[in-house]
């Protein structure tokens, strides 16, 4: 009898052990940490620009930050352009360059070029749905052609409107 009792209690000890070993591997925690950092959009004129005008005719370019309240240095997001010495059928051609100084691909969204009375004004070498990629640079071309309604002895100042978005968006 006592040997019954010693092979049982034996037997309920190697299940206990059995038991405890298989609770203890099926509740086992893995803990997975991460850290995401997102990208930045920022686009901005270099203000460098070079200007190709017909004879007797000039272009100004002046870059600003924009009107932001708080610009960081360097962060030109306007220009502004005054034409002057105008003639009918005079051109000029600005080509100035647009820097992607973000971390993702940038897109043109929109480009809202005025409507100004004397003047016809373009834009070539970049239009909506253009992509400029990280720390890369584009360098479109505003082509300005005074037209025969342009007014004797005035300056024309205007602004073209680029808008960028993130280059993955409908």
């Amino acid at each position: 009898m006592k040997c019954r009792v010693a092979g049982l209690f034996a037997v309920v000890l190697i299940a206990l052990a059995v038991l405890g070993f298989s609770y203890a591997w099926w509740t086992e925690t893995l803990t997975l940490s991460g850290t995401i950092t997102t990208g930045e959009l920022d686009v901005e004129f270099t203000g460098a620009y070079t200007s190709l005008c017909s004879e007797y005719m000039s272009c100004s370019v002046n870059f600003e930050d924009g009107g932001e309240t708080d610009p960081t240095p360097g962060d030109l997001s306007k220009m502004t352009v005054t034409v002057s010495g105008g003639y009918p059928c005079g051109w000029c051609n600005v080509t100035f360059t647009i820097h992607n100084c973000g971390t993702i691909p940038a897109k043109v969204t929109v480009i809202n070029i005025p409507s100004v009375t004397g003047l016809e004004i373009s834009l070539e070498g970049i239009s909506v749905g253009t992509k400029i990629d990280p720390s890369k640079t584009a360098s479109p071309t505003l082509k300005i052609h005074v037209t025969e309604d342009a007014v004797e002895e005035s300056s024309y100042t205007f602004t073209v409107t680029i808008e960028f978005g993130q280059w993955n968006k409908p």
